[in-house]
């Protein structure tokens, strides 16, 4: 009975990905013009954040320009208060953010859920934006980039970089802390260059919406190869029935295809 205890059953676990995967484009992209409004972003960092954004919400990021645009969301925080970012990502997330997720990727969460399987977010993007996401989709947990914060503020410097290896060594901490068979969990993600290693991690990996090279690799192994691309149905208004209603309807869908992205982000240029 003691070695029971000590040993509970492990369980299995649904791993997403969240730009492009779990939800239609970038997380920051929409984010982008409220945090201007509002003040944490100048005009010339969002116009920068908008053009960078829109390129990965076409094609994806290689290795380089994944860095690359993790260290300007790096920059982008440097000197803000880190209560404020907290509350702009709790009134915009679920404003900007939660209704553009994938029909598709609801219902696989309620599959999972129907399984008794355990649901987490892994993110490159900000952990304070992921995590309200989280809480929206009532996930068990979520990782994502963190940066330093130096007496309530961010500092600009990234601790964590929850990208490739750093996406796969979550995954397997959360299966440690959460007593979870990676055997028979799934991983869902479309980039090569950021999601393969959490992909390999797990007995199911998924690709979904994948970029040219995880597809191709997809394919040779015999992985899932699929397609998440609605949004605004009535899985997602059920999904998100802790919003206010009138949340739900302004929202959706508030872009969409992605190439509205590029015409967004012409369009800002002629206007600011």
């Amino acid at each position: 009975m003691v070695a029971e205890q000590d040993n509970p059953p492990r369980r299995g676990a649904a791993f997403f990905d969240v730009d492009r995967t779990l939800l239609r484009g970038s997380s920051l992209l929409h984010v982008a013009r409220p945090m201007r409004r509002e003040g944490l972003l100048s005009t010339r960092a969002m116009l920068h954040s908008l053009i960078v954004q829109a390129r990965f919400s076409l094609a994806g990021f290689n290795e380089v320009q994944i860095h690359d645009a993790v260290r300007g969301a790096g920059d982008i925080v440097t000197g803000v208060d880190v209560e404020r970012l907290i509350r702009f990502a709790r009134h915009v997330m679920p404003l900007y953010v939660a209704p553009l997720v994938f029909d598709e990727a609801l219902r696989r969460i309620s599959w999972h859920r129907g399984r008794g399987d355990l649901v987490f977010l892994v993110s490159s993007s900000p952990v304070a934006f992921i995590a309200v996401l989280g809480e929206v989709l009532g996930v068990d947990g979520v990782t994502a980039t963190e940066a330093e914060v130096r007496d309530g503020r961010y500092t600009g410097r990234i601790l964590r970089l929850c990208h490739g290896e750093g996406k796969a060594e979550a995954v397997r901490e959360a299966a440690e802390a959460n007593h979870i068979d990676l055997a028979v969990s799934y991983a869902y993600g479309d980039s090569f260059a950021s999601d393969l290693r959490m992909l390999e991690a797990v007995g199911h990996p998924v690709c979904v919406n994948g970029d040219r090279l995880l597809t191709a690799h997809a394919r040779q192994l015999g992985w899932p190869v699929e397609r998440f691309e609605h949004i605004g149905g009535g899985v997602a208004a059920t999904s998100l029935r802790r919003l206010p209603r009138r949340v739900v309807t302004m929202s959706r869908p508030a872009m969409r295809r992605a190439g509205l992205h590029v015409r967004n982000t012409a369009r800002a240029l002629r206007e600011l």
